[in-house]
């Protein structure tokens, strides 16, 4: 038996590997043996450090010095944050430098190591694995879940075919008597005719046997029965019943079979159980006279209702005749109520007009076209297929705070409304239809619908269809609704055609008169005046700028609050720094 290649075998030379190791060089790593230690130093003694190997473990390995390579790393700079060796030491780039021994460093961020693996060790890596045990639990809850929700439907459905079949039988029954008193009545007006049948050929007979006899008397007695016999019976007339069924309402079952309410996937950026300092920002925000800065012609676009702020001050424009166009806005300079054409840096040709566009997080175009069930992403002006809806019909589209996609649709035959969140993947994460009571949210029509997501999470539809902006929290539950009457308007017709949010959750509702200002739960604010005459789609940027379309091909751009761009700069400064 080979004793290298035993489990009880010493540790070998790993160059003659013959003799047991003896030393150790901690830089290549090399075990060594005391005969192949010079042959280990021969190319360059310098680069290599030899230890004996019983101390492998407690001799400090110096790193080499990066200007110096013959020399050791022996002390620790810390304006630089580097090891040094003593020759960089006098150097000008360490002048009036701090220096601290390397080995009180090392020991140090040996401590420093230690507590982050016991922290690791004994709190972190064990709430990991109770998060784990949870959500493993929440899944097989999960699945009881939802096999109890499939055994409710299928319940259901056992229920509706007991009653249908109820019903067939009861229509069955009815038939069957209708069937047997109609078959009485004619059975028996047959046996009447039949009566009358043989009733004359008794009177055939007779008459036949008196024009064969020489009886005088028989022939001067005879009386025609004829006026009587030929006198044919009443005719029975017998309607069979016809079965008229209803046309089937497959949107009216659906309603009355029951709906299912409550699917979501929510994501909380909080995380579990998880202590953070909340830097609130100003809420003191004060709602000035409104401000024309300037005024953006877009040249050529005819009824531009569809505009999406992308960031560093760029505005995506579209119309109705199938073209997009992204401008520059940073570069004008704020002058009230200034004309100007703006930079124009893109310019997309599409084959329809889009039915709506939204902006990601990273600068991609999302947007649908009208009367298909498609949704595009634009990329590096490329388009792809983003999402597939099927039998549903796209309405209009939003990008959540948190990069998801909020799209508001309808069905083909425009019977329903639903708003569907969907992740990045992208995947259906939620579907808000109903409220609690199995009602419609939403009105059923192919009206404007704008969907907008508030800073608090609540999902916000401009529903020109029902008149109103219907508003539920994150998790789909209906909030309020605002009908557009205020103390100043109680009959003004109110017809949504746009709606965007601000920082401070306030919602900005356009109704193609005037803009409507709303905070979060649904109290009336004031309107923004004397801005636009017929204002169209609404767009907030970064800094709180209003982009107003309107139906002249002119966007204006508002400022409407006390804060300006320089302080909310500021603002998201100090919140990445946190």
């Amino acid at each position: 038996m080979d004793r290298r290649t035993t489990a009880q075998d010493v540790y070998r030379c790993e160059l003659c590997d013959e003799n047991m190791v003896d030393m150790l060089c901690v830089v290549c790593p090399r075990k060594l043996c005391k005969s192949c230690v010079g042959n280990h130093l021969d190319d360059d003694p310098n680069k290599h450090k030899l230890v004996k190997f019983q101390d492998r473990n407690t001799t400090l390995v110096l790193p080499t010095c990066p200007t110096h390579s013959s020399e050791r790393c022996k002390n620790y700079c810390q304006e630089c944050y580097n090891a040094v060796c003593p020759s960089c030491i006098p150097s000008d780039s360490h002048k009036k430098h701090t220096f601290l021994k390397i080995s009180e460093v090392f020991e140090k961020r040996k401590e420093n190591i230690n507590s982050d693996t016991k922290e690791l060790d004994e709190i972190v890596f064990p709430s990991y694995t109770t998060i784990v045990q949870k959500e493993e639990s929440d899944a097989a809850k999960l699945e009881e879940d939802y096999k109890s929700l499939k055994q409710s439907i299928e319940n259901q459905r056992k229920k509706w075919h007991d009653e249908i079949d109820k019903i067939v039988n009861m229509l069955q029954d009815e038939t069957e008597r209708m069937r047997e008193t109609q078959l009485k009545a004619l059975k028996k007006h047959i046996q009447k005719v039949k009566d009358l049948c043989i009733e004359i050929q008794e009177a055939i007979k007779s008459n036949k046997d008196i024009l064969h006899s020489p009886n005088v008397t028989e022939t001067l007695s005879y009386k025609s029965r004829n006026s009587a016999l030929k006198r044919l019976p009443e005719k029975l007339e017998l309607s069979t019943p016809k079965f008229i069924f209803q046309p089937i309402n497959k949107d009216l079952i659906a309603k009355m079979f029951d709906v299912v309410l409550g699917f979501s996937i929510s994501e909380h950026t909080e995380g579990y159980e998880k202590n953070t300092q909340t830097i609130r920002e100003n809420e003191a925000i004060i709602l000035v006279k409104p401000e024309i800065q300037f005024v953006l012609e877009t040249g050529e676009i005819k009824c531009p209702d569809k505009i999406a702020c992308q960031s560093n001050g760029k505005l995506w424009i579209a119309g109705n005749e199938g073209s997009l166009k992204l401008f520059r806005c940073d570069t004008l300079q704020p002058k009230t109520g200034a004309t100007s054409s703006g930079l124009k840096l893109k310019h997309v040709n599409l084959n329809k007009g889009p039915t709506d566009i939204a902006v990601t997080r990273t600068g991609d175009l999302i947007y649908g076209i009208k009367l298909e069930n498609t949704v595009f992403k634009l990329t590096k002006d490329k388009a792809q297929v983003l999402i597939n809806l099927h039998d549903w019909k796209l309405l209009s589209l939003c990008i959540t705070a948190f990069g998801e996609l909020l799209v508001c649709m309808t069905d083909e035959r425009k019977y329903r409304c639903r708003v569907v969140r969907f992740n990045q993947d992208p995947e259906i994460m939620q579907i808000i239809q109903y409220d609690h009571r199995g009602e419609s949210l939403y009105t059923s029509g192919m009206l404007s619908k704008y969907i907008e997501e508030n800073k608090n999470g609540d999902i916000c539809l401009a529903d020109c269809d029902a008149a109103g902006v219907i508003v539920t929290d994150r998790a789909g539950q209906f909030r309020f609704r605002y009908d557009g009457k205020t103390s100043f308007q109680k009959n003004a017709p109110f017809r949504p055609v746009g709606i965007a949010t601000d920082s401070k959750a306030h919602i900005l509702v356009s109704d193609s008169l005037k803009i409507h200002i709303i905070e979060e739960n649904g109290q009336f604010l004031r309107f923004l005046d004397m801005v636009c005459s017929n204002p169209l789609r609404l767009a907030l940027d970064e800094d709180d700028n209003l982009y107003i379309s309107d139906t002249h091909g002119n966007v204006k751009v508002v400022r409407y609050t006390n804060t300006n761009a320089i302080f909310a700069q500021a603002q998201r400064l100090i919140m990445t720094l946190f």
